[in-house]
């Protein structure tokens, strides 16, 4: 029909191969979960006696098993009186706080 030569429809072959691969890279990265957004400086700090676990996972860094750590530990002891308090939180050390400590208030 088109008188190919058997390298020409080799190209062709390969064209249509990586174009249907590329349609499908781009199908899967379509598909995949949005990313997280985290605080940045336009928005307010979170109140650490009020958040909850998804304000907890705005901050970079702090992900569900932390979040959960910091709520357990807020109602074993009480409200924070102070952010040092984070410290005493298991896995948030001094390095994780100093990171951690602008992205939060107490009222």
């Amino acid at each position: 029909m088109f008188n190919l030569t058997r390298q020409e429809r080799g190209v062709i072959l390969f064209l249509i191969v990586i174009s249907l691969f590329g349609v499908g890279v781009n199908l899967i990265i379509k598909n995949q979960p949005q990313r997280i957004e985290y605080l940045s400086d336009k928005y307010e700090k979170i109140n650490l006696n009020q958040a909850g676990i998804d304000d907890f996972c705005l901050v970079p860094g702090i992900g569900e098993k932390i979040s959960q750590a910091i709520i357990e530990y807020r109602n074993r002891h009480g409200r924070f009186k102070k952010l040092e308090e984070l410290k005493e939180v298991k896995g948030i050390g001094k390095a994780k706080y100093a990171i951690f400590k602008d992205y939060f208030f107490i009222e």
